[in-house]
């Protein structure tokens, strides 16, 4: 996957999606909201992004046949006791990876 690049003065990249305010989000906003991206969905808690997720697939061979197997990878942040940690997990639909990061963030309350 192609990195999106960002155009902060953050230290890392990760760091600079994090603190990217988007213009026209409003930080009232209760629950997590789904927002189209280049590469699949961008999940937010008011402005801050807190997951991805992207679509993607594999084309290979299976017993000598061609064979290709689609996903859905999620990226997601976690809090722990010492900061937050970004998260990985894979699914076979995107409903599956929202219902996940919904449950995900209710629990937790937000990461971001």
């Amino acid at each position: 996957m192609t990195a999106i690049p960002v155009g902060l003065g953050a230290r890392h990249s990760v760091q600079a999606l994090a603190c990217r305010s988007v213009v026209g989000r409003s930080a009232c906003k209760p629950g997590l909201q789904f927002q189209s991206s280049r590469t699949g969905l961008i999940a937010y808690l008011g402005q801050a992004p807190v997951a991805w997720i992207v679509p993607g697939y594999h084309t290979g061979q299976q017993a000598g046949q061609p064979k290709t197997c689609r996903f859905v990878d999620v990226a997601y942040h976690r809090r722990t006791l010492r900061g937050i940690n970004l998260e990985t997990a894979d699914f076979a639909t995107v409903r599956e990876a929202k219902t996940f990061l919904m449950r995900v963030f209710s629990q937790q309350g937000g990461a971001a």
